[in-house]
């Protein structure tokens, strides 16, 4: 491109993509057009990198590189990075590209403490106080007790090395946390011992938790008390947290105190008050909102509105949707509503949950979640023998009912299923699949996904929880969960054990929606069935 041409690129592109890949051309961009102070900063940063770094960098990275921008400074600071990342190979070619000799023997050094971390010591020893040495250190204690599994080995060096490299109270407490962490689920008691004592002294809230589930796990209901007690006291006053206060106040004799508790969560639209209304017998109660007519307040948004409806027509959904996101930014709150308004009577179902979203509109039960696909959910619900209502629920938990969404990982549809998996399940249950890109189409895709959930609740004995944890996370990870409860949990304490954050609430979510779907619809139910309540996991 010629340099007089770059004024377009910067009309189109006037702001840094999220892409990798774009950004270096971005940047590239800036230099060709002779903003080399611009760009070669923008190099710098894209540069410190620990992991790879895109192709497409190259000839930025080149100019950039010929500039004399490339100095030790930054080369060990790359390193540490890669070290951080254990990305060894990355490691192996950077320390080869230092120039003076005091760089080169740091890269060496330290290229050494990654392929042995019984260099440790030694190195925190004999490299100089400061904070680079500090993090290659405190990288190195983590990597011994992920990496390798010597978390003995981490204890027995931290004291040694944060004294040689002059570690802060703090930094001495988040590298006895992050080692405390690896030890979570421990027979050792001696390393038990050691976990609790440092997570004591934690303020971390997120190793708080866990070690307070860990107690969940465990039913060991003072224990549970006490780290909840450790928590910052917003934390405490959760609904979470007081869900599980007032159990360990009921388990340990105080009812009176404890269902006291519990009647302060009720009648919010929240798990723990849904939980709350099943322990003590009493019905659910939420807000739910009915919106008044608002499509006044967009004439302004008709000739965009009729273009989202042209790309839906020509099934151009990414630009539709490109186009509602646009549109939702440059609305006002009420604007905002009204749009999701306008889109629930277009039936555009996804449409419409983005917009309740960006509008903050949690009540507003209806327009959040539409009754979309009702005919596909009942018609295969039907056939494979679950009911629809579960199916709506888990379908608007994993696409937020957008047929066409497409994960990170490759999951596609409206109940985001895995191109492997649909190919397992059509094979097993012999049912005409043509290949991933049907999964974009509803029909296939709720016929192939029923038909899997309905599998994995064959599997568990109609127990929702572990189906929607295996539909989720894989029945290999629920297995290990089980395991480790041991069948001494009840339902509640099965889920809030469950180490992965997305999972847990998954498992809620879905089970929320059901109650939401179920009000809707004027369906009856529970929030558990008997089977789930009765059992122990």
């Amino acid at each position: 491109m010629e340099a007089e041409n770059w004024d377009g690129f910067y009309r189109f592109q006037a702001t840094k993509p999220r892409m990798q890949s774009y950004q270096c051309s971005f940047y590239f961009a800036k230099y060709q057009a002779g903003k080399k102070e611009e760009a070669f900063e923008g190099a710098s940063e894209l540069w410190l990198s620990g992991k790879s770094i895109a192709k497409e960098c190259d000839p930025l990275f080149e100019v950039w590189d010929e500039a004399g921008m490339r100095n030790d400074e930054l080369i060990l600071q790359r390193m540490q990075l890669a070290f951080t990342a254990r990305n060894g190979r990355l490691i192996n070619y950077l320390k080869d590209l230092t120039e003076s000799d005091k760089a080169s023997k740091n890269a060496v050094a330290i290229y050494k403490l990654y392929k042995s971390r019984s260099h440790l010591k030694t190195y925190a020893e004999q490299q100089p106080k400061t904070e680079y040495n500090k993090k290659v250190t405190m990288s190195a204690l983590r990597q011994l007790t992920y990496t390798e599994g010597e978390p003995q080995l981490a204890i027995d060096l931290l004291d040694g090395v944060a004294k040689a490299q002059g570690y802060s109270d703090t930094e001495y407490q988040q590298t006895a946390d992050y080692i405390a962490y690896s030890l979570i689920n421990t027979d050792d008691e001696k390393l038990a011992k050691w976990r609790d004592a440092t997570l004591m002294k934690s303020t971390n809230l997120t190793w708080l938790e866990r070690r307070a589930r860990l107690a969940i796990q465990h039913q060991d209901w003072a224990g549970l008390e006490k780290w909840i007690e450790r928590m910052p006291e917003k934390a405490q006053n959760s609904k979470r947290w007081q869900y599980w206060m007032a159990r360990t106040e009921i388990a340990q004799g105080h009812l009176d105190k404890g269902k006291a508790r519990m009647k302060k969560l009720l009648g919010y639209r929240n798990f723990y008050s849904l939980a709350a209304a099943d322990y003590l017998k009493v019905p659910a109660r939420y807000n739910s909102t009915v919106m008044a007519d608002k499509s006044a307040s967009i004439t302004q948004f008709e000739p965009s509105l009729a273009r989202i409806k042209e790309l839906i027509d020509v099934d151009k959904i990414t630009a539709a949707k490109r186009e509602w996101r646009w549109l939702l930014a440059r609305a006002d709150d009420d604007q905002q509503r009204a749009l999701a308004q306008y889109a629930a009577k277009q039936n555009w179902h996804n449409l419409t949950v983005t917009a309740t979203i960006e509008a903050g509109m949690w009540d507003h039960l209806s327009l959040r979640f539409p009754r979309a696909h009702q005919w596909w959910f009942n018609f295969y619900a039907e056939k494979y023998d679950i009911d629809p209502i579960t199916l709506m629920a888990l379908a608007r938990q994993e696409s937020a009912l957008d047929a066409d969404a497409k994960s990170p990982v490759g999951a596609r549809g409206l109940m985001q299923i895995m191109p492997k998996t649909a190919s397992y399940t059509a094979k097993k249950y012999d049912i005409d699949y043509q290949g991933a890109e049907e999964l974009f189409v509803v029909g296939k895709n709720i016929e192939i996904g029923s038909r899997y959930l309905s599998s994995l609740m064959e599997t568990y004995e109609g127990n929702r929880l572990f189906a929607f944890g295996a539909y989720n996370a894989g029945p290999h990870r629920v297995k290990l969960w089980r395991e480790r409860t041991g069948g001494k949990v009840d339902a509640y304490s099965y889920i809030e054990a469950i180490p992965f954050k997305e999972t847990r609430g998954y498992i809620m979510n879905v089970l929320m929606f059901e109650v939401y779907y179920r009000d809707l619809l004027n369906k009856k139910g529970t929030f558990l069935s008997d089977l789930e309540a009765e059992m122990k996991y």
